[in-house]
């Protein structure tokens, strides 16, 4: 069992005796936030501070005991507090949260003060760079940079030897130094971002990139993402990285496909694998010769001729994301048989008229988007399909008819039709829409109208 499954086995137990509770999951299941009660969080803070375990720096506080061992720094900190948490030469974790300014020991001066630090947590701080002796920290665990304004990381992060996890995602990092490839115990390298447009739909992801060597990293378990356009040798190397369990590819060139798909095949526990194309180029598949038994997310931005042969057998497989496919037949025979797919996000993915949802098919589908299709005109829907669907997304199509199918589908909850033709959103209105019974029994309905200015404009039906 990884260090991850016991954590999370650890967590699930937790909330089990309704010591942490839930406040997010994702559309997968899987657990996003948790928090604790107000009660609980009082035990837990008069506790951390009789054990000198924790220390937490509010607006009202400006004294940090220097017996406490972790610090956490609150937004508005007193200044003088924050500078006094900075120089506890004992401290082995320190998490900073939306604060104003990072302390000047943080940014200006040294981290040699800090050589038992731990943790290190600077997401959403105004941070513009880290100090060159960030190599200092030699028990450095966790480091986070994650939606900061760094643009660099030092050379010395070579020397973090016990580094097992760096998060970076939407700070402004696009290379790592060479160094990286020396911290044999980095389990997670998270670097991406996406690029959104005013509706939220992603255009872009960037990720970062990393020169020849990385095969050498045995312990990684998540490389998100990777600019494929480094070489060959780089894609080569990742066959290398059979402990992987999630994998994000960008700017795929078509010409590197066979030598990354035969990667993948090395990779048998594979949870979760994102590519991006470059330049929307065709995505072959089907050289993919022993396909990751246990994946359980599958994105793809490209041209696909024809969906994997292999995905059928995927058997945990619940969530699919596919991005300017342009295939030109019905996809859905082959994805409504997938017996445990619960999120299906379809944009610009089939050139043909009319989607298909046949009897038993999508037994467990809980989130169903078809966004962008432009020649899309019928929705079949026959009774039996999508028994337990709750979300449904449609839109831009303009040459879509109403779905009568819809008032078969009794567990919805939410519809949102993006960029629909005037005449289809007047026809569901209460008042007069000859459609509306269509839709009458979904408790949220919405529109959202989209402006040539980049702006929309959402629309309740009720």
């Amino acid at each position: 069992m990884s260090l991850e499954q016991r954590a999370e086995e650890y967590l699930n137990e937790l909330i089990h005796r309704s010591l942490v509770q839930l406040s997010e999951v994702d559309d997968v299941g899987r657990i996003r936030r948790c928090k604790i009660h107000d009660l609980m969080r009082e035990i837990i803070l008069k506790k951390a501070e009789e054990l000198s375990f924790c220390h937490v720096l509010g607006d009202e506080d400006s004294i940090f005991n220097r017996n406490f061992r972790r610090g956490s720094v609150q937004k508005g900190t007193n200044t003088i507090a924050v500078e006094t948490i900075s120089r506890n030469a004992q401290i082995r974790s320190l998490l900073l949260f939306d604060i104003d300014a990072v302390p000047m020991l943080l940014t200006g001066i040294s981290f040699t003060n800090f050589k038992l630090l731990k943790v290190l947590d600077f997401e959403d701080a105004p941070l513009y760079s880290v100090p060159e002796d960030l190599g200092n920290l030699f028990h450095l665990r966790y480091l986070s940079l994650r939606r900061t304004k760094v643009k660099m990381l030092p050379k010395s992060i070579g020397k973090l030897q016990n580094l097992q996890t760096l998060d970076l995602k939407y700070s402004l990092v696009d290379m790592l130094p060479v160094e990286i490839t020396k911290l044999k115990k980095l389990r997670h390298i998270l670097a991406y971002s996406y690029q959104l447009n005013p509706e939220g739909r992603f255009l872009t992801a960037r990720g970062v990139h990393i020169g020849e060597g990385i095969g050498s990293m045995l312990d990684l378990q998540k490389l998100c993402y990777v600019e494929a356009n480094n070489g060959r040798g780089l894609i080569e190397e990742l066959g290398k990285l059979r402990q992987l369990r999630r994998l994000g590819i960008v700017n795929l060139m078509e010409e590197d496909g066979p030598s990354m798909f035969a990667s993948i095949s090395n990779m048998k526990y594979l949870e979760s694998l994102i590519i991006f194309s470059k330049d929307d180029g065709i995505l072959n598949l089907q050289t993919i010769s022993d396909p990751p038994r246990y994946l359980r997310t599958l994105g793809l931005q490209g041209g696909l001729s024809r969906l994997p042969y292999w995905l059928p057998v995927l058997r945990s497989l619940v969530c699919v994301v596919l991005f300017n496919s342009r295939l030109s037949y019905d996809p859905m025979e082959v994805l409504q048989a997938l017996p445990n797919l619960l999120k299906l996000v379809l944009s610009d993915a089939y050139g043909g008229e009319c989607f298909c949802f046949t009897e038993l098919g999508f037994q467990k589908l809980k989130i169903l988007h078809l966004l962008h299709m432009k020649v899309l005109k019928t929705l079949k829907i026959h009774e039996g399909a999508l028994p337990v669907l709750e979300h449904l997304e449609i839109g831009p199509c303009p040459q879509m008819e109403v779905p009568f199918g819809i008032c078969l589908l009794k567990t919805l909850t939410r519809i949102y039709f993006w960029g629909m033709p005037s005449e289809f959103t007047y026809s569901m209105r209460p008042q007069d829409g000859q459609n509306y019974h269509i839709v009458e029994h979904v408790p949220n309905v919405f529109f959202h109208e989209l402006h040539a200015d980049g702006t929309h404009t959402i629309l309740s039906l009720r």
